[in-house]
């Protein structure tokens, strides 16, 4: 699959969690020993099968820091 998004890694699902927003579902992501969250949409978490332990490419389009 080719994008123009230049911040790809690749991570395994530790767990999936509700948020305060609706439809949205929050997924924390294990990164070579590094965490690291996405929000997701409900709807996209169900039709790409996100589940804990699955690996797969995360592509990162926008960051926020926690702190």
């Amino acid at each position: 699959m080719q994008t123009s998004i230049l911040n790809c890694v690749d991570a395994t699902v530790v767990d999936l969690a509700p948020t305060d927003t609706p439809g949205h579902v929050l997924v924390r992501l294990n990164v070579a020993g590094h965490p690291l969250l996405a929000r997701i949409t409900s709807h996209s978490a169900d039709r790409l099968l996100i589940h804990p332990g699955l690996a797969l490419r995360t592509q990162i389009k926008a960051v926020a820091l926690l702190g």
